[in-house]
Order: structure tokens, then sequence, then C-alpha cells
């Protein structure tokens, strides 16, 4: 009785050791995940940590959780993670890195997600997108409009007070939501092609890890027209001083 208790016991602690190093390794892995570097920044660039004021970025900054990057006119940068992602930003904008996404409080952002990555999202105060091994580009202007745009794989589109309002973009599909929306548009074809050759997010970088499969999507939406009218997404910073002021058409 005592032998099979002393059994009972060790199973009972080397099973709690394991689950204990499979927590830590699962751990150590999603903040691994979360770390990411500034690879560009064109420039007025500027990081902002909590209780800390702005200071400019350079190549190579460690960039983590709760701390926030701010571009000027004329401005870009690049993020990049240890599991791939990148996010990109464009002129005007403010992002906030969070533990498992983004907070876009202003401006344009270019977001790629590897197929193996955990997800992400891009939260803004009207909506939020989501999903993992896809790559978006999404603009938010405060208290007048947020779009998403899907360059390759899909994602899920939902409003913030109302999450319950939920639309699916696949590859070329964009959706606009306007400030205080209670319901969420039907989703609008757009020009590919015509996005990928004009956004600076797209010409001003290195190329994309994926841009093959961008340049397939774009080449199948010329082979395969959707039945819908495609529509021209200008405005996702394809040109810095008037990404801020073009408004996109009402859907």
């Amino acid at each position: 009785m005592k032998r099979r208790l002393r059994q009972s016991v060790r199973v009972i602690g080397i099973f709690c050791a394991f689950i204990a190093a499979i927590s830590s390794i699962s751990s150590t892995t999603a903040g691994e995940r979360n770390d990411a570097r500034v690879s560009q920044a064109i420039h007025n660039v500027q990081l902002l940590a909590a209780n800390a004021g702005p200071r400019p970025a350079s190549i190579n900054d460690n960039v983590r959780p709760g701390t926030a990057v701010r571009t000027g006119s004329d401005s870009r940068a690049e993020l990049a993670f240890t599991d791939r992602t990148l996010a990109r930003l464009g002129a005007n904008s403010l992002l906030s890195l969070r533990e498992r996404g983004f907070d876009l409080a202003n401006g344009s952002m270019l977001l790629y997600l590897p197929k193996r990555s955990a997800g992400a999202r891009i939260d803004t105060a009207v909506a939020t997108a989501a999903g993992s091994g896809f790559t978006a580009m999404a603009e938010y202007r405060p208290k007048s409009w947020i779009k998403f745009i899907v360059l390759e794989g899909r994602s899920s589109v939902s409003l913030k007070h109302h999450p319950d309002e939920t639309h699916a973009l696949r590859a070329g599909q964009m959706i606009t939501v306007r400030a205080g929306a209670m319901k969420l548009p039907e989703p609008q074809d757009v020009d590919l092609s015509k996005l990928i050759r004009t956004s600076l997010l797209v010409t001003e970088f290195p190329p994309l890890p994926n841009l093959t499969l961008i340049l397939s999507e774009a080449n199948n939406q010329q082979i395969s027209p959707p039945s819908s009218r495609v529509i021209d997404p200008t405005g996702l910073n394809a040109r810095d001083p008037r990404a801020a002021t073009l408004r996109p058409a009402k859907p």
C-alpha cells in the first residue's frame, strides 16, 4: 500500500514537472514572438516607451509590447519580429504594440503574418481585423473612418462595440467602416495590381516575403475579374502628402 502511494506521488510529481516545463517553454516562445526590432526608419520615426519621453528610432532598436512607434510627415518605418512577422507604418501614423497584436491610433500600416504565425489583430477605436497567415493593410482616420484591405490570405473584421457584426475578407477585398457605425457594410473588391504598384508601404521597402503570392492574387483578379466593380484603393499611403486627405467613396 505504501509502495503504491509512493509511486502515485512520484507519477504526479513527474506530471506536474512536465506541465511546468511546457508552460515555461510556451511562455518563453510567446515572449520571443512579441519581440521586435526596427528594420527600417525613414526620416522622422520615434519610439514612445511607457514612462519615458519619445526618442528617435534607430535601426535594430528593440521594440517591446507597450511601446508605440510614431512617424512624422513623409516618414516610414518597419518592425521585424522574431517569428518573421513584419509591420510597416506610413507617414503620420501612431502604432502601439500589444501582447497579441497592434493598436493603430492613427495613420496607415501594412501587416505581414507568416503562415505558421500564431496570428495577430489590428485594433482601432472603430473596428478590429484579426487572423493568421495573411497580409493586410489598414488606414485609420480618427472620428472619420477605418479601412482594411487583404492582399493575400484571409482575415475577419468586426466592430469594436458590436463584436457580433463580423465580415470575412479574402485577398483583394476591402471594407470601409465609418465612425459610429452599428453595422458593417459589405466588402468591396479593389484593384490589387494598382495598389501594389502605388502604395509606398509596398514599393518603398524591400520585397515582402510573400510577394509572389500577392502578385499571383493580382494576376488571378485580372484573369477572372470579380462580378462586382473593382474600385481604386487610393489613399493607403499611395502618396504620403495625399494619404491623409483622401476619403474613400461611400459604400
